[in-house]
């Protein structure tokens, strides 16, 4: 039936129960004759979704599906954990408070990318690019970070406990207050880091290169320090020249 007619009778037969005096009616009828608004349905997580933000982020999550790319969306608060996202292309994206847990991340180009208060415990990031990222308080405890790029990322009070940074280019890195505690950063490159009041204690710091940077207040008790070069250019000698 044409929708023009059917809306037509709807129309008139509540004018009818109107002047019949039947209000229930009428109010139904019209009811019937609305467009139905837009459901919203709970995801898996509890969450309610269905508002407009929602409806993109999920458009976002099919285009990175279907591309493995998609820089500059919110992907905010989703839960990736155990996928493989090697060499995915989120740069600049925002990714605040999403989970990554176990997640693959190989190659992956992260540059720029907002991954405040995100979780990515135990991710393989080996080669990743992080460059300029956000990381305010993200948690990479036990991730895998060999030869990820980290220059000039904000990594204030983020958890890397454990982690393998193994020749990690952390240069003008922002690292004031992380906890580094049992890392692994062999060979890494730290020139220019800002380590303030970092908790570097039980981490392998050999080879690493700490030319001018910031150790003010780092606790550095325990960290095997041999070949490393010092933040005054001189390599460790037992002490650490502030």
């Amino acid at each position: 039936m044409d929708k023009r007619f059917s809306l037509f009778i709807v129309v008139v037969l509540g004018s009818v129960a109107a002047m019949l005096g039947i209000p229930g009616l009428r109010a139904f009828l019209l009811g019937f004759a609305r467009p139905e608004p837009s459901r919203i349905v709970a995801s898996e997580t509890g969450s309610l979704t269905g508002s407009l933000s929602q409806r993109l982020q999920s458009g976002n999550l099919e285009r990175l599906k279907q591309t493995r790319k998609c820089p500059r969306c919110n992907l905010s608060g989703v839960d990736f954990s155990g996928l493989d996202l090697s060499r995915v292309d989120l740069r600049e994206a925002n990714l605040t408070a999403a989970k990554f847990d176990n997640t693959k991340l190989i190659n992956a180009q992260l540059t720029r990318s907002n991954l405040t208060d995100a979780s990515l415990q135990s991710a393989n990031l080996q080669g990743a690019d992080l460059q300029g990222a956000v990381l305010n308080r993200t948690n990479f405890r036990n991730a895998q970070m060999m030869h990820a790029t980290l220059e000039k990322a904000d990594l204030q009070q983020a958890t890397l406990t454990g982690a393998e940074m193994r020749a990690a280019n952390l240069t003008d890195s922002q690292m004031e207050r992380a906890n580094l505690r049992q890392t692994s950063l062999y060979g890494a490159l730290l020139s220019r880091a800002n380590l303030a009041i970092a908790d570097l204690s039980d981490s392998d710091l050999r080879y690493a290169n700490f030319l001018d940077a910031n150790l003010q207040g780092a606790n550095l008790s325990n960290a095997q320090l041999e070949f490393a070069i010092m933040p005054n250019g001189s390599t460790y000698q037992g002490t650490v020249p502030y």
